[in-house]
């Protein structure tokens, strides 16, 4: 029974009591009615706060319901002790014993009447908490004689910083050899600053800075030190992601540009290849090779047209088309070369099952998604799709269309289902082209999807299904969830006219929501109905929410539903935004009583800044050259005073990205 309730939720346990075939020569009459549930689950993180759920049912005396988790040492705790006289229904949450390595818990539930005694165990794990060390330099690479500033961010598993000691940090060569080394440094609000200052005859190549903390892990972040020049402009190649065999043309495109952002104007050389693929048996076989000379215009960018058709399109024995380039600058002479690649397909519409499910419930709707791609896995709009069904030797078929992410869903009544299999196809051409097949030549594909889906089953004929979203839930409202359910008033008791439903909404492994929803149900007849629960307190389920729905029949048949929500990324906490602005701004001449009041963020918030110009700070929020920098503010304050002075004298920061954290 525990299984039929909760097989669908992801890491958990149910304990179930059941006064069954099975358990009736332990026990007397007194749980002969009864129903005992006992949800946790089966994987922990020591030091937490998780959730139990217990619930009780058909009582027929005043019972005693005990829980208890007992660890490998013997040590125990009382997690919830109840007397129960009616039907009872409760979610508690628990202290998880820290643990420094992954341990073995017990949790012992049992149930005491006036005579008898039933019990159970079940085990689950508890793992030690995790922590992350995240390094991070001011740039990658470094010319001799430069100083490296690197900083050491202590994170847990919520992505809240953490003071801990690193016992030693050292830098080494790229000979192996130490040359640096700091002992005993604490990170202060979870940030370890420091710098080493290299010698202007620094050997290049890569070196690596590792930090042990005093649990005697490691890790490490490499930099390179090398004399480097940036180059006077870059040269672009751009092609079409991919070329299919059905193309007649493509568009070459090749752009140069000076390092400081203008065009280059000069002449140049493309060599479009497709090249053999490599088998034994077509070693003596060539590349098919043309080549384009062309001038940049204004906007420092030469366009060439290519017909593909040159290029044996339909033989397979060819693979991907690479580019290979040559830009020379008039006036100087200087050559620079660039290089671009598009893949070759053959395969024109690409049609897939999205979100269907494995088993059909009779009389409750089967839903799912069919999802059409083009031949670069982009999708493909407002285009018919068909769908073919096999049920019981009946076919049907409906035409759908694709919406503008090129997904098109559909709702099949399976009230008239009758097979324990049924058939599902879907195609893009409702007649399927057969083309003759001839040795190494290639035919356009339009794949199709097929799926089979089986009959679920229950003893007494009674369901609930959790219905699709519309895509990802937001962070910045409750997430709506519908239920259909169909309850055969055979099963239930004489003269009862309410039903429990139970949910539990769990995410990271844990249980975050909970509770009941009744029903009005009659016995005797089909009871069908629609039930709507709320998810809430989004950003503690991001990225996903899953929802268990189940109600336990009189008989002791668990009818259940279990299925993922997605939910877009967010956290807790965010930086107050008062005034318009993209994910990308730029401040520019802004004063510090402009901005004093755009940003706040509160306790324990981190934000991640990236900078584009070179500049230093005298702060305490150091300022790295062209790297990210991560802030610590302390207490609910505003933007420090010392970086709205610096948007203010500093025109060129930009600030690519806010992340806010917990």
């Amino acid at each position: 029974m525990c299984t039929t309730v909760m097989a669908m939720a992801l890491n958990f346990l149910c304990l179930v009591f059941i006064t069954s075939v099975i358990l009736r020569t332990a026990t007397s009459s007194t749980f002969n009615e009864s129903i005992y549930l006992v949800a946790v689950s089966s994987e922990v993180v020591g030091g937490t706060t998780e959730k139990l759920c217990a619930q009780v049912h058909q009582a027929t005396e005043p019972l005693l319901l005990n829980v208890s988790l007992e660890m490998e040492g013997g040590s125990g705790t009382i997690l919830l002790e109840e007397d129960v006289t009616q039907d009872f229904y409760r979610c508690i949450s628990f202290q998880v014993p820290p643990v420094k390595a992954d341990s073995v818990a017990t949790v012992h539930v049992s149930i005491k009447g006036r005579k008898d005694e039933m019990s159970k165990k079940t085990k689950i794990l508890i793992k030690p908490k995790k922590f992350f060390t995240i390094f991070q330099t001011d740039k990658p690479v470094y010319k001799p004689g430069q100083t490296v500033k690197f900083r050491i961010v202590s994170l847990d598993a919520s992505f809240l910083s953490f003071n801990q000691m690193y016992l030693t940090v050292e830098l080494q060569d790229p000979n192996s050899n130490r040359i640096a080394q700091w002992l005993n440094q604490s990170t202060v609000s979870g940030i370890l600053d420091l710098s080493h200052p290299m010698s202007a005859e620094a050997t290049q190549g890569s070196y690596i800075i590792t930090a042990w903390n005093e649990k005697g892990e490691q890790t490490s972040q490499n930099f390179d030190i090398k004399e480097y020049v940036l180059p006077k402009y870059e040269v672009k190649v751009y092609l079409p992601q991919t070329i299919t065999i059905l193309d007649k043309q493509a568009t070459l495109r090749v752009c140069g540009k000076y390092t400081y952002g203008k065009p280059v104007l000069g002449s140049v050389t493309a060599k479009v290849c497709r090249n053999i693929i490599q088998y034994r048996w077509l070693y003596d076989a060539i590349n098919i090779c043309e080549l384009y000379l062309m001038k940049t215009d204004t906007t420092g960018c030469a366009t060439q047209i290519i017909d593909v058709t040159r290029f044996g399109l339909n033989e397979s024995k060819f693979d991907d088309f690479e580019v290979e380039t040559e830009m020379e600058e008039y006036g100087t002479g200087v050559i620079l070369k660039g290089s671009g690649k598009a893949s070759f397909t053959n395969v024109i519409v690409t049609v897939r099952f999205e979100d269907v499910p494995q088993a059909y419930k009779p009389g409750i709707a089967y839903e799912g998604k069919i999802k059409v791609t083009g031949p670069d896995s982009s999708p493909v709009p407002n285009e018919p799709v068909y769908l073919f069904l096999q049920n019981s030797g009946k076919s049907e078929n409906w035409t759908l269309t694709t919406d503008s992410k090129g997904i098109a869903s559909f709702s099949l009544d399976t009230s008239l289902w009758s097979s324990d299999s049924v058939s599902l196809s879907a195609r893009y051409q409702k007649a399927e082209e057969d083309y003759p097949y001839v040795q190494g030549v290639r035919r356009p594909e339009y794949s199709s999807d097929y799926h089979f889906t089986r009959k679920f089953y229950s003893k007494s004929k009674s369901f609930v299904k959790i219905m699709q979203g519309e895509g990802k839930f937001s962070c910045e409202k409750d997430g709506i969830v519908l239920a259909h359910y169909i309850i055969q008033g055979v099963e239930l008791k004489k003269g009862q006219t309410t039903l429990d439903f139970f949910y539990l909404v769990i995410s990271r492994g844990s249980i975050q929501q909970h509770g009941h929803l009744p029903v009005t149900v009659t016995e005797g007849k089909v009871n069908q109905g629609e039930l709507t629960l709320s998810l809430q307190r989004m950003p503690e389920l991001t990225p996903f929410a899953q929802v268990v729905v189940y109600t336990v029949l009189p008989d002791g048949e668990a009818v259940a539903d279990s299925r993922d929500f997605p939910i877009h990324l967010c956290l807790k906490n965010e930086v107050g935004n008062s005034a318009s602005f993209a994910s990308h701004m730029r401040c520019q001449n802004v004063s510090s009583e402009s901005l004093s009041h755009v940003y706040t963020v509160y306790w324990g918030n981190m934000c991640t800044i990236n900078f584009q110009n070179d500049f230093a700070s005298d702060y305490d929020m150091k300022c790295f050259n062209g790297s990210s920098l991560i802030i610590m503010f302390v207490g609910p304050v505003s933007i420090p005073l010392a970086f709205i002075m610096l948007c203010g004298l500093y025109s060129n920061i930009h600030i690519s990205m806010l992340l806010y954290l917990k």
